[in-house]
């Protein structure tokens, strides 16, 4: 790269790096494997900087790229994640943020039970952190299915969890 292109990839994978290991993390359930990922994941961005349209942000091409780079991984044999614990997806750390690890691990259950694409946004809106516009940039849909996808997901979550919490 020359010049600004340097920092601006630099300045991207500083913005989120943590982002995409927390998204990669929800795939494999491997902090190992979240990194490996990651960096397949900016790899690719970096050999197709100037393939970026310019529509819609930088962050949300990146993360149409990391859909692709998870969607690879499992065709090339990575399994499904059984449970991803919230508590151990801090965006940059592997540090819990406090919550109860056993809500945590009821929650990530629920999650894997969603169809794939309410679990893909409430991966891309929750562990990485991207507005509705960018998940909609990403999966390259409308922002109405994305608010759709989310409200189900977040309603059948809440089913699940109430049935987990209060026997119903």
């Amino acid at each position: 790269m020359v010049n600004g292109l340097e920092a601006q990839f630099e300045n991207l994978w500083g913005q989120t790096s943590g982002q995409v290991r927390a998204y990669m993390f929800c795939a494999c359930r491997s902090w190992a494997d979240a990194d490996d990922l990651a960096q397949d994941c900016y790899l690719r961005a970096l050999r197709g900087w100037n393939q970026f349209n310019g529509t819609g942000s930088r962050k949300a091409w990146l993360f149409g790229i990391a859909r692709r780079t998870r969607a690879d991984w499992f065709r090339r044999g990575g399994k499904k994640a059984t449970v991803v614990e919230l508590a151990g997806v801090d965006k940059a750390s592997d540090d819990p943020k406090g919550m109860d690890e056993d809500l945590a691990e009821a929650i990530w259950q629920a999650v894997r039970c969603l169809d794939d694409k309410q679990s893909e946004v409430i991966h891309l809106r929750f562990a990485a952190g991207l507005s509705y516009a960018e998940i909609a940039d990403a999966a390259g849909v409308p922002i109405g299915t994305v608010r759709s996808r989310l409200h189900k997901g977040l309603k059948n979550l809440r089913q699940r969890i109430g049935e987990r919490e209060y026997g119903a």
